[in-house]
């Protein structure tokens, strides 16, 4: 009997274990990080969702239609914190957006460069955005 139960509470644990790692997915996967899309767009909204920060954006469309983004950042809110971003953005204001988008052609994106609309650039990506083992 004892013997069961501990069969049982190891089987437990190493599921809970491998929970996480499932969990966890690919830049490369899910974004062409040898493709840059760009947009200029309203901030509709931000939020800093464990582990990524991300934007939703409103871009005018020439014809007038409006184009939702949704755009997402490395690190986690510890990274998003000490570099000061959930300080910066204010929903309303127009930013332009360098990114790598989705391989499924989703409007939805991984954050390269973003200007602010005072003319400061930010670049919130890894050491080399160029180098698709460093994101």
């Amino acid at each position: 009997m004892k013997q069961r139960i501990f069969g049982l509470i190891a089987a437990a644990g190493l599921l809970a274990a491998g929970a996480p790692a499932l969990a966890h997915h690919s830049v490369q996967a899910e974004f062409d990080m040898s493709k840059t899309g760009k947009f200029v767009g309203e901030l509709k909204r931000f939020a800093n969702i464990n582990p990524h920060p991300r934007w939703f954006f409103e871009a005018q469309n020439p014809d007038g239609t409006v184009t939702p983004f949704e755009i997402s950042a490395g690190g986690g809110r510890n990274r998003a914190r000490n570099m000061g971003i959930l300080r910066s953005f204010k929903v309303g204001d127009t930013y332009t957006v360098t990114y790598a988008p989705a391989w499924n052609g989703a409007n939805v994106g991984r954050m390269r460069d973003i200007v602010f609309p005072d003319g400061r650039v930010v670049t919130i990506f890894h050491a080399d955005p160029n180098n698709p083992l460093d994101n």
